[in-house]
């Protein structure tokens, strides 16, 4: 097996992963979901990235330097988070009018459907509905439940609102919709205690080992040529990214926010994101701002995968702005590899392949919102 095998790997599911944002956009989610995210050709994609990348960090002898293997291996525990995830986990709606009370919910069927009922291990019953305004008396600010909580042995009051859950019995409810009269509330309902526990444990495991491999005081190596990159031209494309990342706070702050928005996850998210998107149009002449970049890109990632399942009930949804930025961070991650890759030592090759991946880049910041949506869109 070459040293090369992992990236062509991972290159496969980048496309495979723009290619079904776009049957998404075109045929619908159960058809992405059926031909692509949930069929078992993906799933052995991805198990053969991880078989291969084992491969690779043995030959490497990887464990002579521990920041690196501890990196790579919390990658190797977010993907076992996922495949559990993926076979495990449960889930569906919850719709209930005030006064009503169920233990029944909806799960998706082979077309995408929510016809299939399924029991809780509890009751649930809505005790009161409202939206919260603004002073302006207009905008909402958030949508708020009273319910009540049922099981054999106790009965509990609680609140649930956007970016507040609900958890009993390891399962988490959260508000999503409410019916046009203000009178019923829709849930999501989540069940995932294992996939996710350890999906976050290789978060922690990220964010330990990008922080440790960032403290090391890099070795001169004579894989990379020297940079060249003009100083001119550097200030010029970090001016361009502070404008793009400008643009993208514009946009956000031009209307009043969205209840889903209104979280400390916001500020946090979308700065790491968007200077992790400075860094890379600057990597284009300046390569060691490549790592930090992903570095960022790859936290960006994952802060939001923590605010996805505080506010929608998943970590991760193949929604399509994550999907891009997913496939954004794996084609930015390959140039890292220069010892496996060498073709990368050559800086021309590198600016070559950075100005390509600047397409995926772009694809990302603008172009899923004007061509694909999905649940990142709050125009």
């Amino acid at each position: 097996m070459s040293s090369k095998t992992p990236f062509i790997l991972l290159l496969l599911a980048a496309l495979a992963i723009a290619a079904a944002t776009f049957v998404e956009s075109r045929l619908g989610t159960p058809v992405a979901f059926s031909w692509i995210y949930g069929s078992w050709w993906f799933v052995a994609l991805w198990l053969l990235v991880a078989l291969a990348g084992c491969w690779v960090m043995f030959k490497r002898k990887m464990w002579k330097r521990p920041s690196l293997l501890v990196l790579h291996t919390s990658f190797l525990v977010i993907l076992g988070g996922a495949l559990v995830t993926h076979v495990t986990s449960r889930g569906g709606m919850l719709s209930l009018r005030e006064g009503e009370a169920t233990r029944t919910y909806w799960a998706k069927d082979e077309l995408g459907q929510y016809s299939l009922a399924r029991e809780l291990p509890f009751y649930l019953a809505l005790h009161d509905f409202r939206i919260q305004y603004d002073d302006n008396g207009v905008t909402p600010a958030d949508y708020i439940s009273e319910v009540v909580i049922k099981t054999a042995d106790r009965q509990e009051e609680t609140t649930i609102s956007m970016n507040n859950i609900g958890r009993v019995k390891g399962y988490r409810i959260y508000q999503t919709s409410f019916d046009d009269d203000e009178a019923g509330s829709v849930f999501t309902v989540s069940y995932d205690p294992w996939g996710t526990a350890i999906t976050y444990a290789g978060y922690l495991l990220l964010a330990f080992s990008m922080l440790w491999v960032s403290l090391q005081r890099r070795k001169p190596t004579n894989d990379v040529a020297p940079q060249k990159g003009g100083t001119f031209l550097t200030w010029l494309l970090g001016i361009s990214g502070t404008v793009m990342a400008s643009y993208m706070v514009i946009a956000i702050c031009r209307s009043p926010l969205l209840p889903v928005l209104r979280s400390p996850f916001l500020v946090v998210h979308v700065g790491t994101i968007m200077l992790s998107y400075i860094l890379l149009v600057v990597s284009i002449v300046r390569r060691e701002a490549l790592r930090p970049a992903v570095f960022l890109l790859a936290t960006g990632i994952f802060l939001g995968a923590v605010w996805a399942n505080v506010s929608w009930g998943t970590y991760w949804s193949w929604d399509p702005k994550e999907s891009w930025a997913l496939v954004t961070l794996i084609i930015y991650s390959i140039p890292l590899h220069t010892q496996s890759m060498p073709w990368f030592r050559s800086d021309r090759n590198y600016r070559i392949y950075s100005l390509l991946a600047l397409a995926s880049l772009l694809m990302t910041y603008f172009g899923v919102n004007s061509l694909l949506g999905g649940m990142h869109s709050y125009q």
